[in-house]
């Protein structure tokens, strides 16, 4: 209960707020509130699940915001007010959620999900997609590389 209410306060600061940079950070308390409630769906299932949504999914893109914003510092966004968009917005998210539960009701469990061991995950990963590996660790090296050297340019 405590992660949804933090999940839905954060999405409401983001897009509430009118600084960027704090927008970012607050994505980042959503993407952690989402993925405990991933895991908490099915801890024996969704945990593997859940550490890749923190690594990929918050890493990446808190990361990636604040590199644009390093970038773009004396970008001006000028900021519309559209008197209908709120009520168009609670329509629609109400639209959605009851698409969702609707389509999700008839959906039952098959049976008991296997037991996840991360020690096999770990050899797979190392012994069959070695090179993948490889190639998204030089990735992410570059990528911090270049974040460190947009902050230090003066």
């Amino acid at each position: 209960m405590l992660f949804s209410i933090l999940a839905l306060a954060t999405a409401l600061f983001i897009v509430n707020s009118k600084n960027v940079f704090y927008s970012a950070v607050s994505l980042a308390f959503l993407g952690i509130s989402v993925a405990v409630l991933i895991a908490d769906i099915n801890p024996a299932a969704y945990s593997l699940y859940s550490a890749f949504h923190l690594i990929l999914y918050v890493g990446a893109t808190v990361v990636f915001l604040s590199i644009s914003l390093v970038m773009f510092r004396g970008l001006e966004v000028k900021e519309v007010k559209t008197p209908w968009a709120p009520s168009l917005a609670i329509v629609a998210a109400i639209a959605f959620f009851a698409v969702l539960v609707l389509s999700t009701s008839s959906i039952t469990p098959s049976g008991t999900p296997e037991q996840l061991n991360l020690a096999v995950v770990g050899e797979k990963l190392i012994s069959q997609y070695w090179f993948p590996a490889f190639i998204l660790i030089v990735a992410l090296l570059t990528t911090m590389i270049e974040a460190l050297s947009l902050a230090r340019r003066d």
